[in-house]
């Protein structure tokens, strides 16, 4: 796979390094240096130290994004070079499956709900075998965290429920990764998402948010781990309500005995189901595949940004497989902010590193040098290439957007800044899904199009487009990519009622003005020191949704102001 690199119009610099275009060094022979010099430098150590484990952590706040300043400060500052946190192993055990039997800690309920589900997956062997197949790489590193934190460890099969342990699953309720997080739990424990990657992707980012998550759910719910599911699946504020009705009406409050949405009330049953199967499988006709109880990855500190092709090729891995370990990445590039870490498989860590220590930094991206013409901008050029107008600033050194004609600058291969994998769903850029067209059509994007010249040509306002699409005003657009636009009946959202987990948030939102039979129409009057934010966060919906519904062009609300809000039937603010 090195054609895409070496191509003699590419050249090898850093992305934060404006001094290291003056050099160029070919990055073939820079391979061929690192995976000589590895080869000869037997590795130091014995064993190879584990991505770290978390203990209890109560749940974050949000925080701010730090500022400019703060961001070069922390880029200035060396990447260390290796992790030090060491593995936790139960050598006791050889294959993972005694391991999580002899940790379970939830109660095996007699209930036909459950009775249910076991039937279901039992019926289904080729689609276990599938997902065991791919719960292997990531379930040792699961099994650890969970026993830090003196979880139950049935806790470990819950990314089958939610995705078929598949780090690529998206959800109609826009739902990523092998825990299934929405954009807004996703920030409130500080998972990034954005142009490079997509951290609920990320096997050690979502298990350190998921965990939490659960954790504080358990500790809300007084230690009543199917309620703590319950939420896990529709949101807290949703189990809270079904709890006070129960209540106040002098009814069980127990799992099995609220008043829940479907897709919850199957929640805890299919969790339940799977461990009945793992603890007996033979019981239902089922034989697993041993999986060894060993680190499957670890972490290497590379200490900048680099292609994955190149770091494949260090690796000795098929680029497949490092998709595989390090899934959170939107391009072939990793994000030039950091973290700057790739998980590799376990046993090839240290020649790895020794590999990436003698490449020097500013060989690790390939680059292409473009001569700049009359009314070009860094905007325009951004356009052209599909990339942030900002990482074209912090490549160059540029301040402001003008550029100098006849000079060159230095572009991102277009190789580098494409998608990683076919139809991989990017936050943002990709068809919103849940959305079809009704009487409408899909228009593909072309070379030179932009959002206000797509919304021109089909006479709907860049509004429309942008909230159809599930974009901003200021979002990226590749040639090919696949827009609705309005047609004579527009666009229908996909009608439902069931709900996404999600700090108390409905996935079942109404993504435009129209209400659908999962919401109802408030109206609030503004108080004095209201934000769109607080707003949000009261009625569980998003800052975008209250500007799309009011009109509201920015920020700035006064109070006495009458908003119109949809919020969810389950709502009960």
């Amino acid at each position: 796979p090195m054609s895409p690199i070496a191509r003699s119009s590419v050249v090898p610099a850093s992305w934060s390094s404006v001094a290291s275009r003056a050099r160029t060094i070919p990055l073939l022979g820079v391979l061929a240096l690192a995976l000589a010099g590895c080869a000869s430098t037997p590795s130091t150590e014995s064993t190879w130290p584990m991505v770290p484990s978390k203990q209890h952590v109560p749940a974050p706040a949000p925080e701010p994004a730090p500022s400019t300043q703060e961001s070069a400060a922390a880029a200035a500052e060396p990447a260390p070079t290796t992790t030090l946190d060491a593995p936790v192993v139960a050598p006791q055990y050889a294959d993972i499956f005694d391991r999580i039997r002899a940790g379970y800690g939830l109660v095996d309920v007699d209930h036909s709900a459950i009775d249910q589900q076991v039937r279901y997956f039992a019926s289904k062997p080729d689609y276990l075998d599938r997902t065991f197949e791919r719960a292997e790489r990531y379930l040792y590193y699961v099994v650890n965290e969970l026993e830090a934190r003196g979880m139950p460890l049935e806790l470990a099969m819950l990314p089958i429920v939610e995705s078929a342990y598949n780090p690529y699953a998206y959800s109609r309720a826009r739902a990523a990764g092998i825990w299934q997080f929405i954009a807004p739990t996703a920030t409130r424990y500080q998972v990034r998402v954005n142009w490079w990657q997509d951290g609920r992707r990320d096997i050690v980012d979502s298990t350190r948010a998921a965990l939490d998550y659960l954790q504080v759910l358990h500790d809300m719910f007084d230690g009543d781990w199917l309620l703590a599911l319950a939420a896990y699946n529709c949101g807290e504020n949703c189990v809270r309500r079904a709890v006070a009705r129960n209540r106040a009406a002098g009814l069980p409050t127990d799992y099995f005995n609220l008043r829940l949405p479907n897709e919850t009330r199957g929640y805890a049953p299919r969790l339940l189901a799977m461990a009945r199967i793992v603890a007996n499988p033979s019981d239902y006709g089922l034989e697993f595949a041993p999986i060894v109880n060993e680190p499957y990855f670890a972490r290497v500190e590379v200490g900048s940004q680099i292609d994955l092709r190149v770091a494949a090729v260090l690796a000795g891995v098929t680029e497949e497989e490092l998709h595989a370990l390090n899934p959170a990445f939107n391009r072939w590039a990793t994000d030039p902010d950091g973290p700057h870490h790739l998980m590799v498989p376990y046993e090839i860590a240290p020649e790895f590193q020794a590999a990436v220590q003698r490449m020097p930094q500013e060989t690790r991206m390939p680059l292409e040098r473009y001569r700049v013409r009359s009314g070009d901008t860094v905007a325009s050029l951004a356009r052209a290439r599909s990339v942030p107008a900002s990482a074209i600033n912090k490549l160059n050194g540029f301040s402001g957007t003008k550029l100098p004609v006849g000079e060159e600058v230095l572009l991102p291969a277009s190789a580098s800044v494409a998608p990683l994998r076919a139809n991989l769903v990017i936050e943002g850029e990709t068809l919103r899904p849940g959305m079809k067209p009704r009487g409408g059509r899909i228009y593909v994007v072309r070379r030179g199009d932009t959002l206000y010249s797509i919304a021109k040509r089909h006479r709907m306002p860049l509004r429309e487009l942008t909230r159809l699409n599930g974009l901003t005003s200021k979002s990226p657009l590749k040639a090919g990519a696949r827009l609705v636009v309005r047609g004579k009946a527009g666009v229908e959202p996909v009608r439902t009622a069931s709900l996404k987990k999600g700090s108390g948030k409905s996935a079942a939102k109404t993504t435009g003005t129209a209400q659908t039979d999962a919401t109802r129409r408030v109206s609030y009057v503004v108080r004095r020191g209201d934000t769109l934010h607080q707003i949000s966060r009261k009625f569980e919906v998003t800052v975008a949704q209250l500007r799309e519904w009011n009109k509201l062009p920015g920020a700035d609300i006064r109070a006495g102001q009458k908003i119109v809000i949809y919020v969810n039937n389950e709502y009960g603010g």
